[in-house]
């Protein structure tokens, strides 16, 4: 059951894809990973009920969170590094906290808002201290699980000036100097935008401005604590201490000082407002989003009901749904009105099966479920739990103490209902108990619902210790996946910083190679790295993090709640084994009692296969009962890792399609226990029999010593190959005595024609076994992968049905999707005031620098970049190709990944795939170029060895990045070696503003030599160029 995961940033990367592909509600995946409005308003919908349009999500989540300078064609769009820019937004609230608090500015942010001073999101609404709010304890300033370090924005900051300035001394914010960034960054979209770069500017404006440090003048200076404040001025809406809070995410967004907000207002300008139209989701039995109150409660209804079904209406029917023609003794069955009257009854009696079910189980479990839900307390909510209080004791008490029967037909006395004890059998005597017991667990759950209910919240809040007893389990569990997407969010952070480290261990910001830029560096760590793996999952392990609670607090996993019933079920079968065996052995008691004692064998003969046979079948169901957590558990980080394939595989589309065929598992996983341990017990039954049968007694022996012989002869092979193989086949596949193995091999050929067998039937049997044990687990395929299809059939569906309950959970409940849910609720209610343009632009910021492995996923408006104002090879073939990209059919935003995918998914190259092929090729091309203009390139005159063509040197990756990312499995490549033609005079400047750039020229291209020499740099005149 264990697995070997990656862990690190690659598995990082991994899960974003995942991500991705879960959001996506196309027909197919985008592999670009991006996400559009209609993707996000169904989420909306399905997640919380809020009913938006796609025009709507567009002005206002997708504008807002879609980055700066993208074309009006693709406005409904966010990429994958943006999805990374919201996600980050908690993290680097609390990073700011960090980040005052270690420089002695603890008091302005624990200071109340009642001077005029600037609001600080370091108080909550009583101007408390959130930070020693969230926890009795003091935050440390370094290696909380989910805190970030306090140094996070300054080293971020501190790579992006010196990658574009040279150095990370503190510089003046101007226009030109966020142009460079953006450029460097390959945001040439964002850096022509002339207006988005002035709003930037503002955002840190207004901080000067309320500390009046400088003149009003004066162009604001871009550190750490001005980097911190343009990264959260804009979210501050957001609350760090909801993280920690007994509340749902909707509440958290909607509702104010424990009460709800009916209007759920919307701001979306200065003045005007709107409100968010939510919809009726019949939470309490809503099963795919789990917001119903209680798992418990639901649990132990659904399993009550199947058992209510089982004692009390599986019996005798009588004359309901029975036709005439059944019921006439001389029709026979053989001839063809027989048979097609046999047809018929078949037809109504299941009918007349799905219709008690359908009815009478639906309307149980909605009524039982009314008021148990995580919606706000009500008036009418009240009532409904009243109401479901009476439902419970309608179906588990009223049948157990009053004998009767509901709608009686037929002479013998059947009907639809029968509670009467009489023509009970023992084992549903005890069932009817259990159902007894389940009554009173579930009206206690009721009654914590209906007092959670009709206390105030606000009074709730006064009393931790209470609220913890009575409030939702549901509510607990997503407070789980709110740390939880904390504890990962914090552990992507370190990961990426990891990579970091390594890169300037190996480069050294001070070596030889300085020019590099540490973007550059961490893309090359990052392709170097390789993957460090993880050893997790098992029941052990499993079940200990259950217990400890780091399975959702750290993990996020949420269980699905159908599962939670199968178990729960098959538990109940477990213990309906023992009165089972218990009616067994009262009918072997009969038996023995009976005039067929003589000629019966000998009791021990019959009870000791029976209980051997019974202990087999219970720890089978046992065991299946234990391992379906365990086992989701694992496929569920498999998935999250990238074990198993998602944006990226072709067999994910299985899983995306028909998903309420999860309908099926409670009952597959009931019925497949259930069968199992018969089969179990019937094969177990037999086999024991005739071991103890007596006749059978001299075979048994004769089979038992031919095991023995066959058994001593393999250990005689056994210790024969053990020697052997230490002198002439000791390890792989190459053999240090060619003519003594092959011999060998000659006599291990003919000895194992004879020995085989045992092992045929002993693989037989196993496979028997396991087969009978697989009937029960439909939570992982039996056959090999390919093995289950018969054309475009698929023998077993169950593992697919499976894993499509536990993706519908996890695209609505994983914790980065929980999280990015407030980001998009908070953007829908506070419109501008939450999420700008400006915010999201200095987000990226951070995370081009942090996390630069996403840019494979960013996708860009090639339409904005102006071919003119490009400062090298303008004249490019290939540059003019790229940005009239339309002749070649691309259009609109296209990301690397994107391309390089759909270059390699086709054997057949289209027009459009040799467009791309030969435009990476000519952007290459330009990259050498680029790279042998930087090393000719100086601010003095200096010599440059160009590399030996003996011993290469590393690959380097140029200060600036290139204008398309390459993919991060893609390699920097060398620049060209000299060779014996002359070059031809290369006239362009390398990308940098000319009134920075010094002025230098190559007089005379350097000489030909087949030995590495040096070349000369002349100083050029001012004019050139």
């Amino acid at each position: 059951m264990k697995i070997t995961k990656p862990v690190g940033a690659i598995a990082d990367l991994k899960e974003l894809e995942y991500i991705s592909a879960l959001h996506q509600t196309g027909k197919n995946l985008r592999t670009d990973a991006s996400i559009r409005a209609d993707d996000i308003a169904k989420f909306l919908m399905s997640r919380y009920g809020i009913k938006v349009t796609e025009d709507e999500v567009t002005e206002t989540i997708a504008k807002g969170f879609g980055g700066g300078g993208l074309s009006e064609d693709d406005g409904d769009t966010i990429d994958l590094t943006e999805i990374v820019s919201i996600l980050l937004i908690p993290t680097l609230l609390k990073a700011e906290m960090s980040l005052h608090r270690n420089h002695l500015e603890r008091e302005a942010i624990t200071s109340k808002n009642s001077t005029g001073e600037r609001p600080s999101i370091h108080n909550d609404k009583s101007g408390n201290d959130v930070w020693a709010s969230l926890s009795g304890r003091p935050r440390a300033l370094v290696g909380e699980e989910r805190w970030p370090d306090y140094d996070l924005i300054g080293f971020v900051l501190n790579m992006i000036l010196a990658d574009v300035t040279g150095d990370d001394e503190p510089k003046p914010m101007t226009v030109d100097l966020l142009k460079k960034i953006f450029v460097f960054y390959g945001e040439h979209d964002v850096a022509e935008n002339e207006n988005l770069l002035k709003e930037m500017i503002s955002v840190a404006s207004c901080m000067k401005n309320a500390d009046e440090e400088e003149g009003a003048d004066a162009d604001p200076t871009l550190n750490q604590f001005t980097f911190a404040h343009c990264l959260t001025d804009d979210v501050r809406r957001y609350d760090v201490k909801s993280e920690n809070s007994l509340s749902t995410n909707f509440s958290d967004v909607f509702e104010q000082d424990g009460e709800q907000d009916h209007s759920l207002t919307v701001t979306t300008g200065e003045s005007d407002s709107r409100k968010v139209k939510t919809v009726w989701t019949a939470p309490a039995v809503d099963y795919a989003v789990d917001t119903f109150r209680s798992r418990s409660y639901v649990t132990l209804l659904w399993v009550n009901w199947a058992l209510f079904f089982y004692v009390y209406m599986s019996g005798n029917s009588g004359d309901l749904g029975q036709l005439n023609c059944s019921n006439d003794v001389s029709i026979d069955v053989s001839t063809p009105s027989g048979f097609a009257c046999s047809i018929a009854q078949g037809i109504v009696n299941w009918l007349l099966i799905m219709a008690k079910l359908v009815i009478l189980g639906a309307c149980s479990v909605l009524f039982c479920s009314m008021g148990h839900s995580v919606t706000p307390s009500s008036p009418l909510m009240i009532v409904l739990s009243v109401l479901s209080m009476g439902c419970i004791c309608v179906i588990t008490f009223v049948p157990a103490f009053m004998q009767d029967k509901i709608l009686t037909s037929g002479e013998d006395g059947g009907a639809l209902v029968n509670t009467e004890r009489d023509e009970k059998d023992g084992d549903q005597i005890f069932l009817i108990y259990v159902m007894v017991v389940f009554g009173i667990l579930l009206l206690l759950l009721a009654l914590q619902n209906f007092i959670e209910r009709i206390i105030p919240a606000r009074y709730l809040d006064t009393m931790p210790f209470l609220k913890k007893i009575i409030s939702s389990g549901t509510v607990k569990m997503e407070s789980y996946m709110k740390q939880a997407s904390s504890f990962k969010m914090n552990q992507m952070i370190r990961n990426a910083r990891a990579i970091h480290a390594v890169a300037e261990f190996e480069h050294g910001a001070d070596s030889s190679s300085s020019k590099e830029s540490s973007y550059g560096r961490a893309l090359l760590a990052f392709n170097k790295k390789a993957e460090t793996l993880e050893e997790v999952g098992g029941c052990c392990w499993t079940w200990k993090r259950m217990w400890n609670r780091k399975l959702y607090t750290e993990d996020g996993i949420w269980l699905n709640n159908r599962m939670v019933q199968g178990n729960v079920g098959q538990l109940v079968l477990c213990l309906y084994l023992i009165p089972f065996l218990q009616y067994v052995l009262g009918l072997l008691e009969l038996f023995y009692e009976s005039f067929l004692v003589d000629i019966a064998p000998a009791r021990w003969r019959i009870l000791v296969p029976l209980a051997l046979a019974f202990t087999l079948s219970e720890f089978n169901a046992l065991k299946l009962a234990t391992s379906y957590t365990p086992s989701s558990v694992r496929t569920t980080l498999n998935f999250r890792s990238g074990m198993i394939g998602s944006l990226h595989n072709q067999e994910f589309q299985k899983v995306r399609h028909r998903v309420d065929d999860a309908s099926f598992i409670f009952g597959a996983m009931f019925w497949g226990c259930l069968f199992s341990s018969i089969l179990i017990l019937i094969v177990s039954l037999l086999i024991f029999g005739l071991i103890c049968f007596e006749p059978f007694l001299p075979i048994f022996l004769q089979v038992i010593a031919t095991i023995i012989g066959i058994g001593i002869t393999i250990m005689a092979k056994t210790i024969f190959l053990m020697f052997v193989r230490s002198k002439i086949h000791k390890r792989a596949y190459y053999r240090s005595n060619p003519a003594a193995s092959n011999i060998i091999g000659v006599i291990l050929d003919a000895w194992s024609l004879g020995i085989t067998t045992l092992y045929i039937l002993k693989r037989m049997v196993f496979l028997l076994f396991a087969s009978f044990i697989f009937v029960g687990r439909i939570d992982i395929p039996f056959l090999a992968e390919g093995a289950d299809h018969v054309g475009p059939m698929t023998l077993d569906m169950f593992p697919i049905i499976f894993r499509k309950d536990l993706l519908m959970h996890e695209a609505h409940r994983h914790p980065y999707l929980e999280r990015i849910g407030v980001m998009y609720m908070l953007k829908l209610r506070h419109g501008d005031g939450f999420g700008t343009a400006a915010g999201t632009s200095w987000r990226l910021l951070f995370t081009f620098a942090l996390l630069p492995w996403f840019r494979k996923y960013r996708i860009r408006s090639d339409d904005n970049i102006d071919v003119e104002k490009f400062k090298f090879s303008q004249d490019s073939a290939a540059f003019k190709d790229f940005v009239s990209a339309k002749a070649g059919g691309l259009r609109g935003r296209q990301s690397l990944a994107t391309v390089k995918e759909t270059e390699d998914s086709n054997d057949e190259d289209t027009e459009e795939q040799k467009t791309i092929a030969s435009l990476k090729k000519k952007i290459e091309s330009l990259m050498e170029e680029n790279d042998m203009l930087k090393m000719m390139g100086g601010t003095e005159e200096q010599s440059v060895l160009p590399p030996k063509a003996v011993i290469p040197s590393p690959p380097s990756i140029a200060t600036a990045p290139p204008f398309v990312l390459p993919s991060p499995e893609a390699r920097v490549k060398l620049p060209p070696l000299l060779v014996d033609d002359d070059p031809a005079i290369i006239e362009a400047a390398p990308p940098a503003f000319p009134e920075e750039s010094p002025a230098v020229a190559l007089n005379a291209p350097p000489l030909p030599s087949p030995e590495p020499t040096e070349i000369a740099m002349l100083p050029r005149d001012q004019g050139e160029f």
